[in-house]
C-alpha cells in the first residue's frame, strides 16, 4: 500500500515538472513577439494544446507503463490549469462549468487535430500541419509555416529525448530559435 501510494506521488511530482517546462515553453515570449502564438487568453490556451500535442504522445511511447500514467497525469494538470487560470480572471462559479467545457472541447479537438496532422506521412507532414494551424487560427496571419517549423522542430527533439529524461521530470525545452 506504501509503495503504491509512493509511486502515485512521483507520477504526480514528475507530471508536474513535465507540465511546467511545458507550459513555460508554451508562454515562451518570443513565439508571441514573433506572431508565432496570438497574445491572448484563448491563443495562450491553443499554445499549452500545441505542446501537449507534442509532449502527451510522445509519453504514451515510451516503454515502461509509467508513460501513460503520465500522459494522464499532465493532461490534467492542463484543464486544472485552465481552470485555474478563469478564476484568476475573475470568471464567476456559475458560468466557469460552461467555460471549461467550451475550452476543453477545444483543447481535445486541437489536439487531435495536430495529432492527424503529426501522423501524416513525413513528405506530406508539413504540409499538414501548416494547414491545421491555418485552420484552427492558432498564429497570426501568414506565420502558419514559421509555426510549423517550430512545432516539427519540437516534435523531433522530444522524439530524440530518452525515456529517463521524461521518467525524471527534468525534461527543459529548447529555447526558440
Amino acid at each position: 500500500m506504501l509503495w503504491a501510494k509512493r509511486k502515485r506521488t512521483n507520477i504526480k511530482r514528475t507530471a508536474g515538472a513535465l507540465h511546467s517546462g511545458m507550459v513555460m515553453a508554451s508562454l515562451e515570449p518570443v513565439l508571441y513577439e514573433r506572431g508565432l502564438a496570438i497574445d491572448t487568453f484563448e491563443g495562450r490556451a491553443a499554445m499549452v494544446t500545441a505542446h501537449a500535442s507534442l509532449l502527451i504522445p510522445r509519453l504514451k511511447v515510451m516503454e515502461n507503463r509509467e508513460g501513460d500514467r503520465l500522459a494522464e497525469a499532465v493532461n490534467s494538470l492542463i484543464l486544472d490549469g485552465f481552470d485555474a487560470s478563469f478564476r484568476e480572471k475573475g470568471v464567476g462559479d456559475s458560468s466557469i462549468a460552461r467555460k471549461m467545457r467550451k475550452l476543453a472541447e477545444v483543447h481535445y479537438g486541437l489536439g487531435k487535430s495536430l495529432a492527424e496532422a503529426y501522423s501524416v506521412e513525413n513528405g506530406a507532414r508539413h504540409a499538414a500541419v501548416e494547414a491545421c494551424v491555418l485552420r484552427n487560427a492558432i498564429c497570426m496571419p501568414d506565420k502558419q509555416t514559421e509555426l510549423a517549423d517550430y512545432m516539427l522542430a519540437q516534435r523531433q527533439w522530444l522524439v530524440e529525448q530518452p525515456d529517463e529524461a521524461f521518467v525524471s521530470g527534468a525534461l527543459i525545452w529548447p529555447h526558440p530559435a
